[in-house]
C-alpha cells in the first residue's frame, strides 16, 4: 500500500473509523458493493475486501490506494495499532445516517 494510505488509515482506533476512513477514500471510484473487514489481533492487521459498483473502477482504485485488484475486488492490509478495538462501535451503512444521529444523541 502506499505510504500515505496506510499513515491515514493505520491511524483508526476501531473498526467503525477505519470503516469510516476506507469508505471516503472509495467515494470517487463510485458506490461500494461489498465491503469485509477481518482483524488479525495476532499481526495487528485488518484485511479488507471491497467490491465496488462499477468493476471497472476497480484498478484505479488500487492504483490509488497501491492495493492490489484481485477476483473482481480490491484487496489491502492494514497496519493498526496494538490498542486497536475490533470490538468498538460498528458502523451503520450510510442510508442509516439518520438513525446514528439519533443513536448519538
Amino acid at each position: 500500500m502506499k505510504r500515505e494510505t496506510i499513515d491515514r488509515l493505520s491511524s483508526a482506533s476501531d473498526l467503525y473509523a477505519l470503516t469510516r476512513g476506507l469508505l471516503v477514500l472509495c467515494e470517487p471510484y463510485g458506490p461500494v458493493h461489498s465491503f469485509k473487514l477481518t482483524h488479525n489481533r495476532g499481526t495487528s492487521r485488518v484485511a479488507c475486501v471491497v467490491e465496488l459498483e462499477s468493476p471497472k473502477q476497480h484498478a484505479a482504485l488500487a492504483r490509488e490506494l497501491g492495493a492490489r485488484a484481485v477476483s473482481g475486488a480490491v484487496c489491502m492490509e492494514i497496519p493498526v495499532g496494538r490498542d486497536f478495538d475490533a470490538a468498538g462501535r460498528l458502523p451503520l451503512p450510510p442510508q442509516h445516517a439518520a438513525l446514528e444521529a439519533r443513536v448519538a444523541g
